[in-house]
């Protein structure tokens, strides 16, 4: 799986840890920033993204077992019994006020710093390639082939080619880079 895939995937599962959808209010991306390459954004320029992707990106609880149903059944396991001992664990409460400081900062939806540099992507692209990962994840059953979580995304066709440092696959299978 290229690191584009893997990083979708990544960054919508943690959307609903760490951002849970829950008492976030949606708000759009502001143009200015919405405008923006991915290589020239700022810190605060991410922080008030993702807080304007998180409840786009959320996923229930359903959807984020089947999703790591279909990942371990890569592995040998059953996907419907991953998914039911998953949907049967109680889920995390959300931290008090009082455990803000000792809460870990949210995980970012946007890549690293290092791997933007040079990409020029602009962050309206970045969404629609997020939003159509998660549209797939959300689209994910237990009979979903696991190929299906590796198959290209066509809204990510643009990151391919504007961002080289996330599309690349890192898998070194001999083919090159792959879309996401």
């Amino acid at each position: 799986m290229n690191r584009l895939t893997r990083f979708g995937a990544l960054s919508a599962f943690l959307s609903l840890v760490l951002w849970g959808g829950k008492d976030v209010a949606a708000a759009p991306i502001p143009a200015d920033v919405s405008s923006k390459q991915l290589k020239d954004l700022t810190a605060a320029d991410v922080e008030s993204t993702c807080q304007s992707l998180a409840p786009s990106l959320s996923l229930s609880k359903e959807d984020t077992c089947e999703f790591a149903g279909i990942l371990w059944s890569t592995v040998g396991q059953e996907c419907n019994a991953v998914k039911e001992k998953c949907m049967a664990e109680a889920d995390q409460p959300a931290p008090q006020p009082d455990d803000a400081a000792a809460a870990p900062a949210p995980a970012s939806c946007l890549p690293p710093a290092d791997a933007r540099t040079g990409c020029t992507a602009t962050v309206a692209e970045y969404e629609a390639c997020l939003l159509a990962h998660v549209t797939r994840l959300r689209a994910l059953t237990c009979a979903s082939a696991a190929s299906t979580i590796e198959s290209p995304v066509q809204e990510c066709a643009l990151i391919t080619q504007k961002c080289p440092d996330l599309a690349g696959d890192d898998d070194d299978d001999g083919q090159g880079a792959d879309q996401p």
